[in-house]
């Protein structure tokens, strides 16, 4: 429309039925938000145009919407269509992408196959050869094994027959120790006697009596201990004795069995030192005997076929790449374009905070408003706490605060928005019938304050209350129900 001044009406009849007119003429609802989203206004938005009651709708909200609504209201929604554009640009990349990675599949499919029988005869050939190694290996692996168990059973005999040799000099020692203290103990019994048969002859024979009677005790003491040693080192050797001779008998098995394995040397050939497993060699000879079983016949053009399919394995390849870089550089965009977003919406709610707090603290409250999931736009969201009389901010919502606060926590969101918000024309209807008239009268002087302000700014405040407070430059408009009719009267003309 090419007019200056553009008058919309909508018109209301007895049925319920309305319509809408623009200049004049009858245009539907769409044609008139086309009309207000030209100059940045949105009735549909409840932060520009809040109808009746929707204080209370804003406050179950979602966070998610609520943050859209903040977008389109402050001019910002651009930056969350350039991020979908970008992802509806990967999702048509990704789409390419998968479409390629397919035909790419099903080339490397048929070049694999093609392949499989170009080198089907060079792997048959390799797997003879590995399999006849294996054959070697799996004769020197048992030859090895064998060898082992001759040198660790020789090595145990060798052990256990210079243990044998060890007790037996002991018990030879401890047997020589305790004669000698037997001899000992008939020597000090017979002085003991003796000296018992002197003993009226005075103290010192007492004395000395004593002492030959305190030795005997040590001796026949140390005698018993000799005699358990030597004891334990018989038994000892017995049972080393005993193990010798299982492991003679062991050893006589282990080198008739290295002479058995030792037949084979001539057909393995040159000495592998393997140290896997018998068990691990016999595996892997099955798995190529399976491997050799599953080859077949090799046509004659399976090379040429090979190149062809791998020369359009190739292209697509390439193509996959370009695909790929194309991915790359678009994940890279929406990653930047998301940044731009979160950085513009991170730096408006920074700027508004100190707002809606200072608007909370004329009327006694405190509050914060914070984002979330910002790595996400469809999961993002805007959260408003608020709190009252000292209590900790919660979040605004349909149960935590009364009526009057969640009316008071809404318009300080407004009125922290107003610097920002696009549209020129905003208005709010009966946001304060829950009010208390202190909070009401607070909230219209910062409405009016605004207002002022704001002079390029069209700020249409609907309310049933008495008006305490009033702006310089505010028009009053009263409708009164007169026997049955609405009446509209002009309280007061905005000053110049």
């Amino acid at each position: 429309m090419n007019n200056d001044i553009i008058s919309v009406s909508r018109y209301l009849k007895k049925d319920g039925t309305y319509w809408f007119e623009i200049n004049g003429r009858q245009v539907s609802k769409f044609d008139v938000n086309r009309l207000f989203k030209g100059v940045g206004m949105n009735p549909d938005n409840m932060l520009i145009i809040m109808h009746q009651n929707m204080i209370e709708e804003f406050a179950i909200t979602s966070p998610e919407e609520k943050l859209r609504m903040v977008e389109e209201a402050v001019g910002f929604s651009q930056y969350r269509r350039a991020i979908y554009e970008s992802e509806e640009r990967l999702n048509r990349i990704l789409g390419e992408e998968e479409a390629t990675s397919q035909l790419l599949a099903s080339a490397e499919q048929t070049l694999a196959y093609w392949k499989e029988l170009n080198d089907k005869y060079n792997e048959k050939k390799s797997l003879l050869e590995r399999k006849a190694y294996l054959e070697r290996e799996l004769i020197w692996a048992q030859i090895l094994k064998n060898e082992r168990a001759v040198a660790q059973i020789e090595e145990k005999i060798r052990l256990k027959s210079s243990q044998l040799e060890a007790i037996e000099k002991g018990i030879r020692t401890k047997s020589e120790e305790a004669g000698a203290l037997w001899g000992e103990y008939l020597l000090l019994k017979e002085k003991f006697r003796t000296l018992l048969l002197g003993v009226k002859n005075g103290e010192a024979v007492l004395k000395e009596l004593g002492l030959v009677d305190e030795r005997l005790d040590e001796v026949v003491k140390k005698y018993v201990e000799l005699r358990i040693d030597e004891a334990v080192m018989r038994y000892r050797k017995g049972e080393l004795e005993r193990e010798l001779k299982e492991l003679r008998s062991s050893l006589e098995e282990a080198r008739a069995a290295l002479m058995e394995s030792e037949k084979f040397k001539d057909k393995a050939g040159e000495r592998i030192e393997t140290t896997r497993t018998l068990l691990e060699i016999s595996d892997e000879i099955k798995f190529v005997n399976a491997h050799l079983l599953s080859l077949g016949d090799v046509p004659e053009d399976a090379p040429s076929m090979y190149q062809a399919y791998l020369k359009t394995y190739n292209e697509l390849k390439q193509k996959a790449e370009v695909v790929g870089e194309n991915r790359r550089k678009t994940i890279e965009e929406l990653e930047e374009r998301k940044r731009v977003w979160r950085g513009v919406m991170e730096k408006l709610i920074e700027e508004i905070n100190p707002t809606y707090r200072s608007v909370l603290g004329r009327v006694g409250g405190t509050g914060a408003i914070r984002l979330l999931n910002m790595d996400d736009p469809d999961r993002a969201g805007v959260e408003i706490t608020v709190g009252f009389r000292g209590t900790s901010p919660v979040l605004l919502d349909a149960y935590s605060q009364s009526g009057g606060e969640r009316a008071v926590a809404t318009m300080a969101f407004l009125l922290a928005l107003q610097d920002h918000l696009k549209s020129p024309v905003r208005a709010v209807d009966e946001f304060d019938v829950h009010m208390d008239p202190h909070n009401r009268e607070s909230m219209m002087r910062m409405l009016f304050s605004f207002m002022n302000d704001s002079s390029d700014v069209q700020f249409i405040v609907i309310t049933p209350s008495q008006l305490t407070a009033v702006g310089e430059f505010a028009n009053i408009i009263f409708v009164q129900n007169v026997h049955g009719r609405s009446e509209v009267a002009k309280a007061a003309a905005a000053s110049a």
